[in-house]
């Protein structure tokens, strides 16, 4: 008996746990500061690389931002994207490895769906892309014109998605995000699932 009663307080509290979670999750969505964290796909398009070019894999985004309940926020981001690999196609050596990754400012219009806890968003704003170039082999550097450079540029930032709270400040997001560069830093894209979090 005496190792019983931990057991049922164990029970007790998971029990508690189980039946706050929809309990927080029907409930309005709080506003105030907010941290994102996102990470998944990315892809990147519209580049002037020369060669044989890899686009895709993992890349990760955090968000700082404030939402005014229930409809509006406005947040500031930064967004790390996958390396792009450039190939001399002759050879396949690895010419050069592109740094990719992205600032934004946006506005985010935020749609709640009834006391379900989940809301629909849109972001817009304005965003800066980087493309870092740096060269891994000279000679097939050469063989494409390639050497180590530095390109930015300026163009929209728009992403969509929607977030559930399962509690009261803490959501699970599912989002697409783009920032349009040009043909030197290319269009970046990232496909991404994350944890948003009220602090204030």
């Amino acid at each position: 008996m005496q190792g019983t009663r931990p057991l049922l307080l164990a029970i007790a509290g998971l029990t508690s746990l189980f039946i706050s979670i929809p309990a927080f999750a029907v409930m309005s969505a709080p506003y105030g500061w907010y941290l994102e964290a996102n990470g998944g796909s990315t892809n990147m398009s519209n580049t002037s690389y020369p060669g044989n070019v890899s686009t895709s894999g993992f890349g990760g985004n955090a968000d700082l931002g404030y939402k005014f309940m229930p409809y509006f926020g406005i947040e500031i981001g930064y967004t790390r994207y996958a390396n792009t690999i450039i190939k001399e196609p002759n050879n396949s050596a690895t010419a050069a490895n592109v740094e990719n990754f992205s600032y934004d400012l946006a506005a985010k219009a935020i749609l709640p769906i009834a006391t379900s806890g989940f809301e629909a968003f849109a972001k817009g704003g304005v965003g800066r892309t980087n493309a870092d170039v740096s060269v891994s082999d000279t000679a097939s550097a050469n063989a494409l014109g390639l050497s180590d450079s530095n390109h930015s540029a300026t163009g929209a930032y728009i992403a969509l998605g929607g977030q559930w709270y399962f509690m009261q400040e803490l959501a699970f997001v599912a989002q697409w995000a783009r920032a349009t560069g040009d043909s030197t830093t290319g269009t970046m894209d990232l496909y991404s699932l994350g944890l948003s979090f009220i602090i204030d």
